[in-house]
């Protein structure tokens, strides 16, 4: 069975939290669309990180001007009902794989 675990984004500190954190994070201006609530996907990047909805992932690709990383973002498929990894140009979601198949295959990290 996986962790269900939660992330939240304060949209004004720019800070993420841990459920934990969270329940002990200052909340006397607390309005809901300041914050932003991102699951964990059951995986973890090559460095053992846990890896969320929204996160963006990095990895090394050949191009030909060379090497560069690559940023992709990690989202919720709705018809595949599985985490994908946005490969698309401009990481509209138009084009992606599922997380897994790319972490079987590619070394990715989380960009922080």
């Amino acid at each position: 069975m996986r962790e269900i675990k939660f992330r939240v984004y304060d949209k004004i500190s720019k800070q993420k939290y841990g459920a934990e954190e969270f329940k002990q994070h200052p909340l006397k201006d607390f309005e809901l669309e300041h914050y932003v609530i991102f699951q964990f996907t059951g995986f973890k990047d090559k460095n053992g990180n846990e890896i969320f909805e929204g996160d963006n992932l990095t990895d090394v690709v050949e191009t030909d001007e060379g090497k560069i990383n690559s940023k992709q973002k990690v989202f919720w498929n709705e018809p595949t009902g599985s985490w994908h990894l946005d490969n698309s140009f401009d990481q509209d979601t138009t084009s992606s794989n599922e997380l897994w198949i790319e972490l079987n295959y590619f070394e990715y990290e989380i960009l922080t």
